[in-house]
């Protein structure tokens, strides 16, 4: 089973309890004499966050202040503990790995429950103080219960990147575990099924149970034929194993099994949409897409919707979350802002073979003029750095990949479409601060665009083409 983490974590987690550890982290596994132990809010222990559960695993910080480490509860809050304190009961030996679980789980309560969501959309949060709403999961959802803060629950319905808090009202106790039940993937669950996917390609699992509910927190993808197991049906949704909702029409292979698909649409040709890690204006972006590129939609609510970028063929770059007033769902005429490029040089795939690039070698190769149609551009956005931009390009056998270098496209169909100077600028041979100035634009000049990029434009101005720095040109 492929994993698609959007932002926020470098690597794929395990799927576990906890996250993964890394490098530059300390293992922790909560294990007290009372009921877990006392978290705060900063390293100060000033003023206490709640209690997590012995039975709790996961990775501190790699260096204490004031005594106190740093623990990710969900990848938005943190808080500090002391970790002597944490592992007070723990067995000679078990850093050594010594300690088996039958032998920990013989001198170590384990507090950690499993329990189910009583009602229906119940919210998960990402910080107890219910400051952003991170999922909904529907009435019969499984969650192991982790600790306690104030009104809340922390809960885990997967992996660590599933994790957040629910109010206490929302959640009945099932039944209590041992360790190895809770660190397990089957949560002590007596009976669970082993299904087959049955996708006619690729698909998303989600991270919310409840339907119609975009949460952009991150997905997984799974293939035809691959092997999942179920814990829970929760009305039109399965829960599985390690982690994630799949919609159960896609464990019967008499089902429907068509997706949703939409269009990306704009009144302006050179407009982008912002595919976002969450569904807010505040959330980072991850790439940008032209108006008339296609996009999977997983869910949508009235205002955003989590999307699924691929071509044709399966490949995929990025999942993410866009406004829902910028997709067009019914055919209709579609401004098309996608511009059919070809290669001016041999490109190189890197080692996840989507990247390209002509001063890489090995790996397959994009001959010169083959021919890409640019839907779209591939994120960081800092104007003030002279990065090269990042093109997301669909190749003519519908694979999605991405031209990681300024300079190695050339436009065979451009859009029609003028920009103007919004100051003196100057117009170079190549994209890039040190490459030869052709001329230099006056304010109010205009020039034909020929492909738009974040960093550099490519234009055409009095029968020349060079590159203009893109933040200096006003684009309808």
């Amino acid at each position: 089973m492929k994993r698609i983490i959007l932002f926020l974590l470098a690597a794929a987690l395990a799927f576990s309890l906890c996250p993964a550890a890394f490098a530059g982290c300390n293992p922790l596994t909560v294990a007290t004499e009372g009921r877990g132990i006392a978290v705060y809010t900063s390293s100060s222990g000033g003023k206490q966050a709640g209690i997590i559960y012995n039975g709790y695993d996961s990775d501190l910080s790699l260096e204490p202040k004031k005594g106190l480490y740093s623990c990710n509860l969900t990848v938005e809050y943190t808080v500090w503990l002391n970790q002597d304190k944490a592992e007070k009961a723990l067995p000679k030996g078990w850093n050594a790995g010594s300690v088996n679980d039958a032998s920990l789980e013989s001198q170590m309560p384990c507090d950690i429950f499993l329990a189910e969501v009583a009602q229906q959309d119940a919210p998960l949060y990402s910080t107890p103080g219910h400051k952003r709403l991170g999922a909904r999961h529907a009435r019969g959802t499984l969650a192991l219960v982790c600790g306690e803060f104030g009104d809340d629950y922390y809960v885990v319905t997967g992996g660590f990147e599933s994790s957040g808090f629910m109010p206490k009202s929302a959640l009945q106790k099932v039944k209590a575990l041992s360790y190895s039940q809770a660190g397990g993937d089957t949560w002590g669950i007596d009976r669970v099924l082993t299904r087959t996917v049955y996708t006619g390609g690729g698909i998303l699992m989600r991270s919310a149970s409840a339907t119609g509910y975009s949460d952009g927190l991150c997905y997984w993808q799974v293939n035809d034929g691959d092997q999942v197991t179920v814990l829970a049906m929760v009305g039109e949704m399965a829960q599985l194993a390690g982690g994630g909702f799949i919609e159960a029409r896609f464990l019967d292979p008499q089902a429907d099994h068509a997706r949703t698909y939409a269009t990306v649409t704009s009144d302006q040709p050179l407009n982008r949409l912002n595919v976002r890690n969450y569904a807010s204006k505040d959330a980072s972006v991850s790439c940008k897409l032209c108006p008339g590129a296609q996009v999977q939609v997983v869910n949508h609510t009235d205002d955003w919707a989590s999307v699924f970028i691929t071509g044709e063929a399966g490949s995929n770059l990025y999942a993410g979350v866009v406004q829902m007033q910028y997709l067009a769902f019914a055919p209709q005429q579609v401004v098309n802002g996608c511009t059919r490029v070809r290669t001016k040089y041999p490109l190189h795939a890197g080692n996840d073979g989507r990247s390209y690039r002509a001063s890489w070698s090995g790996g397959e190769t994009l001959p010169v003029g083959t021919m890409l149609t640019v839907v779209g551009v591939e994120g960081h956005f800092n104007i003030d750095d002279d990065y090269p931009d990042r093109f997301l390009c669909l190749t003519g056998d519908g694979r999605l990949v991405t031209i990681f270098e300024d300079g190695v496209l050339e436009p065979v169909e451009t859009l029609g479409i003028s920009a103007k100077a919004s100051s003196s600028v100057r117009m170079r041979e190549a994209p890039g601060k040190t490459a030869v100035v052709i001329r230099t634009l006056s304010k109010g000049d205009r020039v034909e665009v020929l492909l738009r990029g974040e960093g550099w434009t490519q234009v055409q101005y009095k029968g020349e083409t060079g590159y203009v720095m893109s933040r200096y040109l006003q684009f309808p």
